[in-house]
This record gives C-alpha cells, structure tokens and sequence, in this order.
C-alpha cells in the first residue's frame, strides 16, 4: 500500500510544477556556486604549490653558510586541500594556510584567509554546502508543508479514511515520496557540481563522496519527516508552513550560534600571547621536577664532559654547540608538544559542546561531518600540523647532527662549510590526507547524532500518522 502512495504523490509532486520549477532553480544556483568554489579552491591550491616551489628553491640554494644559520631559513609547509573542500572550506579561512618550520621554536599556522577578506565578507560567503544543508532543507519545506493539510482542506482525507487507508502508511508513503523527489531535484545539481569539480583539477575521494551523500539522504530525511508530521499535525497549510519557517530558522541559525557562543564560554582558550608566554615560562622555569634551564643546561654540560673524558667543551671530539642545541631543542620540542596537546584537547572540548546543540537541531551534526568528510575540521588540521612538526624536528636535528660530527669542541657560528648538496639533502615535506576511514571516526558522534534525529523522526511520522484524523 505505501507503494501506491508514494506513486500517487510523486505523480502529484511533478503535475504541480514545483518539483519542476525547484529543480531547475536548486541545479542552476548550486552550479553556479560549485563553478565558483572549485575555481578557487583549485587556484588557491596552485599559489601554495607556487610558494613551496619557490621556498623549497630557495633552501636548496642557500650557498656555503654555517648549517644552523641555514636552518634559521626555514622551511614552508603548506597544508594540501581535498576535492571536497570546494564544497565545504570549514575551518580553512580562519587558520593559517602555511607553516613556518624553524629550530628551537614551534609557530602556530599563519596568513589566515579571513584576515585579508574584505568587510563585505562579515556577511558570509555562499559556498555549495550553504546551499547544500541551509536552502534545500527550504526546499522540502516548500514542496511538503502541505502534504497532508492538502488532502484535508480539499477533503480527500475523508474519503482516503473512508477507505480504509491507515494514517500510518499515508505519512510514511509521503515521507518516502518527498525525500525520493529532493534526491530527483538534488541529482543533477550533484552531477554538474562532480563535473565541475573535475574539470578544475581536482580528485575526488569516492568513500568520502560515498559518506556525504548518506549523510545529505539522513539529513533530507529528517527534515523530510518533520514536514510530513507536523503537515498531519496541523489544520492549515499556512499554519503549517509558518511553523515550519520558523522551525527551520531556528535549527539553521540560532541553534548553531548559540551552541557556538556557549562553547567559547565554557571553555575558552588562551590568546597567541598568553599562549606563547606559558610556553616560554614552562622552558625557562621546567616541568615539574625537571629544574630550571640553568640547572638542566649544567647538568647536562657536566654528563657530556664526563661521557667524553675531557674538562672543557674546547676539548670536545664533537661540536659542543650543536650537542647544547641539540639537548635545549629536545626539552624545549616536549614542551611545545604538552602546550599543543592541551591547545588541540581545549578545541576537541568545544567541539564536544556544540555538539550538545546537536540535540536541538539536526544542522549541527550535518555540519560535523560534511567539515570532517571536506578534510577541512579540527581533526584534519590537527593532523597536519602534528606531521609539520614531525618533519621540523626532522631537519632541524639532521642539521645539528651535522654540525655535531663536522667540528670539535666550540666554533662559532660565523664558520661557513655547508653547502647546497647539504641542503639538497634534506628530504622535501611530504603530506597526504588521511583516508576516509579517519574522517568517519572522526565524525562518528556526529552521524550518531544524525541517525539518532532520523530514528525520532520516524517515531514523530508514526505518532502524527496514529492520530490523524480527517
């Protein structure tokens, strides 16, 4: 029987023409809005493949120099995009694009996209998600807010009633009919947006577009039977709608931000100042039980002299200056590594409150995982920026080591003899995204959520059908 409702309604859906007009309308904006995104995504990508070039010349061909004063160059990291991301750029425009790798210190992302935007951007910008998770939800308000009211006012409720046609399977075929015609409008949208998204270079992940699209058909449906129910509900189709509207503005706008806005006061994080003066307090003072650095630098000078037989660090068979560079380095890396752990856990903190908005509105989930499937939320940067920090302690130790085995005793940092096919050898920072298994994980609470909005408002198309009446 829900068979031949559905049949019947999607029938109805396309003589009515809205399905028609929407259709068209949600294909003709989401392209132009893809064309645009991927266009600069892809451009945006090829200037931070243009900087690297250039850095990573640049450090190649640094000339004869001592090793440590060409470490003091440093090296850029810059932080590849997913194809996704032209659909939902996340996090992107309010971190740092690059990564600025240098000895003795750890540097949080810099050149933020959202500082050098314009006034107008304060506004917000339209990308394919806001149209994806903000204006179709409108969509299946429009097509579906009189579903049921429809077949009331024009009393052919009574008569599907009369014959013996269970309110149930009425709501659950309409239920079925409208998220079946979102996807028939939604479909070629997403196809020009692939097309687009390949045509400006980029490779998209199938398991990550696999996910999405669950997520988008979870998301729609929710939305889906929240019209339907509250369509039966309701004796008008304008009381419906406006409900509806109003239910909508508050899932998609005042939810978020107010979950957003709770977060940062519950638990706020510190300022780039207080941040870098509890680092360098932690250095100069030490962890608990690890003394000051004057007392670890003696003590450490003290063990070296002794492990080598010799008295003064002059008489050292290695360079004293890059064993001390190399021992500060180390303790000074530990604690940049206990400062960035509770940073990126303070975020994770946050996110787990907003995520408590989730209760309230199903966009607040949606957005978790489409961030986290684009590679553009906490997680993803998190994951970079650790591999960053891999490779800074990588090449900055490598270049001590060789100052460490090239001379004796104490030189000064004036001696030139490393050159470019010492810098040459440094091995390029390579970094791929992780797979999608990760983003999954990752965002595994939020598709608890979503499943967890779809399951109640199964339960809410059954409640609305069990007491419907003509």
């Amino acid at each position: 029987m829900i068979g031949f409702v559905v049949q019947k309604e999607m029938r109805a859906l396309w003589r009515d023409g809205r399905l028609l007009v929407l259709a068209l309308s949600l294909c003709c904006l989401f392209a132009g809005v893809m064309a645009a995104s991927a266009a600069a995504t892809a451009n945006a990508q090829s200037e931070r493949d243009q900087v690297g070039a250039t850095a990573r010349a640049q450090w190649e061909r640094q000339g004869v120099k001592h090793p440590h004063r060409a470490a003091h160059f440093g090296i850029y990291a810059f932080k590849p995009e997913l194809a996704l991301a032209a659909v939902d750029p996340g996090i992107g425009d309010q971190v740092g694009q690059s990564l600025w790798l240098e000895p003795h210190k750890r540097n949080m992302t810099r050149n933020r996209p959202a500082a050098d935007a314009p006034p107008s951007a304060r506004l917000g910008d339209t990308v394919p998600a806001f149209v994806l998770l903000v204006l179709v939800p409108l969509l299946i308000i429009g097509l579906g807010h009189n579903a049921i009211t429809q077949e009331r006012e024009s009393g052919t409720l009574r008569m599907l009633n009369a014959a013996g046609l269970r309110g149930g399977t009425l709501l659950f075929g309409k239920w079925i009919a409208l998220v079946l015609a979102v996807g028939i409008a939604l479909l070629p949208a997403l196809v020009v947006g692939a097309w687009l998204l390949a045509g400006a270079g980029h490779v998209v992940s199938a398991p990550r577009l696999a996910f999405y699209g669950l997520g988008l058909v979870v998301y729609y449906a929710v939305f889906a039977a929240l019209t339907v129910a509250l369509s039966a509900r309701l004796r008008s189709s304008r009381g419906a709608l406006m409900l509806l509207l109003s239910l909508w503005i508050a899932a998609v706008w005042i939810v978020p931000r107010l979950g957003a806005a709770a977060a940062g006061a519950l638990l706020p994080v510190p300022t780039g100042e207080a941040f870098a003066a509890a680092v360098a307090t932690d250095i100069q003072r030490g962890l608990p039980g690890d003394g000051d650095a004057a007392s670890r630098s003696a003590a450490f000078e003290a063990r070296l002299l002794a492990e080598n037989g010799v008295t003064r660090p002059e008489d050292l068979p290695i360079g004293a200056n890059a064993a001390r560079r190399i021992f500060r380095d180390a303790y000074a890396t530990r604690v940049y590594a206990l400062h960035f752990g509770r940073l990126w856990d303070r975020y994770a903190d946050q996110q787990n409150v907003l995520r408590v908005a989730g209760l309230l509105s199903p966009v607040v989930p949606m957005r978790g995982l489409s961030a986290s499937l684009a590679g553009t939320d906490l997680a993803h940067q998190r994951r970079f920026e650790e591999a960053a920090e891999t490779y800074r302690q990588y090449f900055t130790v490598l270049i001590d080591e060789w100052d460490l085995q090239a001379r004796r005793g104490v030189v000064a940092a004036d001696d030139k003899y490393a050159n470019d096919a010492q810098y040459q050898a440094v091995a390029p920072f390579e970094y791929r995204a992780p797979p999608a298994a990760f983003a999954v994980v990752t965002a595994a609470p939020d598709l608890l959520l979503l499943f967890a909005w779809l399951a109640a408002a199964g339960c809410l198309v059954r409640w609305a059908g069990r007491g419907l009446r003509p």
